[in-house]
């Protein structure tokens, strides 16, 4: 049992410092084309003042979805090279990539929802609350694009000087 808390408690930390990073990496002129793709969702598709939208507007060939699945699979590489060496179990290994995956999933759904005016999330009583407040750090993300990296954890935003209340 402690395995298994201990896999979900490191595996969302790497996978949510993950996130964080290439997010803020994208935010950077180094990073050329996929800094150029991103910023099309924050200045011509989702700029601060036409934030919302109906249907979510799709980047198209700009979409950034790919780059982070890209750069992903290394660390989805790293549960299943442990198992082959024989450092976790196959139950762990399977563990580990269904979090990795679902954390994924997580992130683009709630990213996608935040620009969609009158999503179901804003009506649901108790998730509007959490809902809103995570979506209030993402349009101040779109305010200011060095700031609030998270989708939905802030934590490593607080943690490198990165977060924004408003």
């Amino acid at each position: 049992m402690l395995s298994i808390l201990l896999t979900i408690f490191i595996v969302y930390l790497a996978v949510s410092l993950f996130g964080y990073l290439v997010h803020k990496a994208l935010h950077q002129s180094w990073t050329g084309r996929f800094n150029s793709s991103h910023m099309a969702h924050h200045v011509t598709l989702y700029p601060p003042q036409d934030y919302l939208s109906d249907k979510y507007r799709d980047a198209g060939k700009d979409d950034t979805f790919w780059i982070f699945a890209a750069l992903s699979l290394p660390l989805l590489a790293i549960p299943i090279l442990l198992w082959l060496f024989g450092l976790i179990s196959v139950i762990l290994t399977g563990l580990a990539l269904a979090e990795m995956l679902f954390i994924g999933w997580l992130n683009t759904y709630l990213h996608m929802a935040f620009h969609i005016r009158n999503h179901f999330l804003y009506r649901i009583p108790i998730i509007k609350i959490i809902f809103n407040k995570w979506n209030d750090f993402h349009y101040l993300h779109h305010v200011d694009m060095q700031t609030n990296f998270g989708i939905f954890n802030f934590k490593w935003d607080r943690l490198f000087g990165t977060f924004w209340k408003g």
